[in-house]
């Protein structure tokens, strides 16, 4: 029997910095810095997704359940791409995309990573994040009553990714390669029987937290004066749009949208996780009409706290923030 219990779901680092791409201008020392941790996370999210195809594409002819993207806490809080649970073991999947020449060095464990232009950057080492996964999952199933063995898998995304001086300790190997090496795994003595992998597999969900990111504006690096005000294009990617006839126009596309404000409060939201209030709200949406801001804001899902001119408006969160 095979089954997927949980899938990736959204990116809400994605998310995160789509918000500061917009709001943040062109000239901050950080945009540079910004647009390429977008690159990585997008490079991330295609690699994930190519992953998933190939165990889709897998016919396995044991029992197995599959959880993407989960995250738990044990001693310290912790995150894994995907898990396949079976009858004797779990597999622990990291997935990673990243160009260039990947140098493992063994002492100190870290990355050495030389992309195409050139450019040397020092990572923290997939192995190390592999090894304290393990540990941390190892811990939370010892609390759990579960005594089951983990085997832990790097697998590289793409042939462009070129890794050398791989420890012969750990399994690597490239996502095109996971459905031989899933089919290859042979059956082992039956610690778990289907339903209780059921159960383990629920129990993982149970305790899984959403990740959310600390407000963009928390860090003294993005300070909420410097976000860029205004209603958001999703056509063409501008900020500037302007309330005409009871929707919004945007003057440098001519987009239409009726809803258009719906993003832009959303990135408040993202940006300081503070209610917006409507004196707030007019002035982030760069409007003047308080009875505006009042319809815009009461015509959202969001909760509402207060009454009259101290009212304030609430996106809530899925979780606490992580720290």
């Amino acid at each position: 029997m095979a089954l997927i219990l949980k899938t990736r779901g959204t990116s809400l680092e994605r998310e995160r910095l789509e918000v500061l791409l917009r709001r943040l201008p062109r000239t901050h020392a950080l945009y540079k810095e910004v647009k390429e941790d977008f690159y990585n996370d997008s490079a991330g999210i295609g690699g994930e997704q190519r992953f998933d195809d190939y165990v889709a594409a897998s016919r396995l002819p044991f029992p197995h359940i599959f959880l993407h993207n989960v995250s738990l806490k044990s001693l310290l809080p912790f995150q894994l791409d995907s898990l396949m649970i079976t009858p004797w073991c779990i597999y622990v999947f990291e997935v990673k995309n990243m160009s260039g020449r990947l140098r493992f060095e063994q002492s100190p464990l870290q990355l050495i990573q030389t992309k195409e232009d050139g450019t040397i950057i020092g990572r923290k080492s997939p192995i190390e994040q592999i090894d304290t996964n393990e540990w941390l999952l190892e811990e939370w199933l010892r609390a759990s009553g579960v005594h089951l063995p983990l085997r832990s898998v790097l697998v590289l995304s793409y042939l462009k990714q070129i890794p050398e001086n791989v420890p012969a300790t750990h399994t690597v190997l490239f996502s095109h390669q996971l459905p031989m090496f899933l089919n290859k795994i042979k059956s082992e003595k039956e610690i778990l029987d289907f339903i209780e992998m059921t159960e383990l597999a629920n129990e993982i969900l149970a305790a899984h937290s959403y990740y959310v990111p600390k407000p963009i504006c928390s860090k003294p690096a993005y300070p909420i004066q410097a976000m860029i005000r205004g209603v958001w294009c999703a056509a063409c990617d501008r900020i500037g749009m302007k309330r005409k006839y009871g929707t919004w126009h945007c003057p440098n596309c001519g987009e239409i949208d009726k809803n258009a404000h719906i993003q832009s409060i959303k990135d408040w939201h993202q940006l300081t996780g503070e209610p917006m209030t409507n004196k707030i709200c007019r002035k982030f949406l760069q409007i003047e009409d308080r009875h505006l801001a009042k319809r815009l804001l009461g015509g959202m899902d969001l909760k509402k706290q207060g009454a009259y001119k101290g009212a304030n408006y609430i996106i809530e969160a899925r979780c606490s923030y992580l720290v």
